[in-house]
């Protein structure tokens, strides 16, 4: 019997310990912050083209899942630096739709809309629409971008 006991106590405490990440009550400062961090990296980065930005917005260890694809802080970096050596520049104006802002631990998580319009003068050449997800995580410098996921959502004609 002793010998059961100390088993079941021996496999009880190899057992993984669970990290609780429930959530917690998120301060409207700071979803504000969480909404203007994805506001700002989308009007600086995106629409306003200026990879001087990405450490305001983004972790070191920043990642991107896009549509498919890995990106890094090194590969918005070069995206950005294409977008800037192009002649007849569009124009980017993005809105926002946020369906939730959590927070969870120490991390604020939220899905959203992403709508787009680019125009070149006075015409609009095309309307995009993504949803979204982004992690931001508290750093020394302040709330930051860890993680972002997007999709496309297909035009509807």
């Amino acid at each position: 019997m002793k010998k059961l006991l100390l088993i079941a106590l021996l496999f009880a405490a190899c057992q993984p310990k669970e990290v609780e990440q429930q959530e917690q009550p998120i301060t409207p400062e700071e979803e504000q912050i969480a909404k203007d961090l994805i506001q700002g990296v989308f009007d600086d980065i995106w629409a306003g083209a200026d990879s001087t930005k990405l450490l305001d917005y983004h972790t070191d260890d920043f990642i991107l899942l896009e549509h498919g694809e890995v990106w890094t802080n090194d590969t918005i970096y070069q995206y950005v630096r294409r977008q800037n050596a192009r002649e007849n520049k569009v124009i980017r104006t993005n809105r926002m739709d946020f369906l939730w802002v959590e927070k969870y631990g120490q991390s604020i998580q939220m899905g959203y809309h992403n709508y787009a319009d680019f125009t070149r003068g006075d015409s609009i050449i095309f309307k995009g629409q993504w949803l979204e997800s982004a992690l931001a995580v508290p750093t020394e410098n302040g709330w930051r971008l860890k993680m972002m996921h997007s999709t496309r959502v297909p035009r509807r004609n």
